[in-house]
């Protein structure tokens, strides 16, 4: 086992067992729009759809809070059941990404996954400087087809997010 898989599990071992917190709204995650098409956001794990349980969701942004606190790299993991209907899915991920503004606080190291269950679609949209520097198009694609889309076709949408996340964060890292 290699230092780097030895490092990311001992963080993921120690975000698993640290308590949060956080001010997320489990359970209470309602669609309130912001700018009249985007959900307004709650937290690093936004399941406006439901596909998670609280452990997963609190699991996920404790790992979230850490990542971005260690190393200055901001993720948005959203769940959610439909778009409007005048935007394509990876339109609406990309534009959702930019009304949250995600990564612009970190010097644009950002990067968001936006999941439709109901939908079965999937996208990775990352800031330009993350991008150029980390993670281009075609290794997210790897990542959703890899590690992501064999986990949800046997509905483990959890197991597939927490291991694509895995990949990419220790592509960024």
């Amino acid at each position: 086992m290699t230092f780097r898989k030895v490092i990311i599990i001992v963080v993921l071992i120690l975000v698993s067992c640290k308590s949060s917190n956080l001010e997320t709204q489990i359970g209470l995650q309602e669609l309130e729009l912001s700018k009249g098409k985007f959900p307004k956001q709650i937290g690093y794990v936004n399941d406006f759809e439901e596909i998670f349980t609280k452990k997963e969701i609190q699991f996920l942004e404790n790992l979230l809070e850490y990542y971005k606190t260690t190393m200055n790299h901001d993720i948005a993991v959203i769940t959610i059941d439909s778009i409007p209907k005048d935007l394509e899915f990876n339109q609406f991920a990309i534009e959702l990404s930019d009304n949250w503004k995600v990564g612009s606080n970190n010097n644009g190291n950002g990067l968001t996954v936006v999941l439709s269950k109901s939908l079965k679609r999937i996208r990775i949209t990352t800031t330009d400087r993350t991008r150029e520097l980390f993670l281009s198009d075609e290794f997210c694609k790897k990542v959703i087809d890899e590690y992501m889309i064999p986990e949800f076709k046997n509905q483990n949408y959890y197991d597939g997010v927490l291991l694509g996340l895995n990949e990419l964060i220790k592509k960024w890292t």
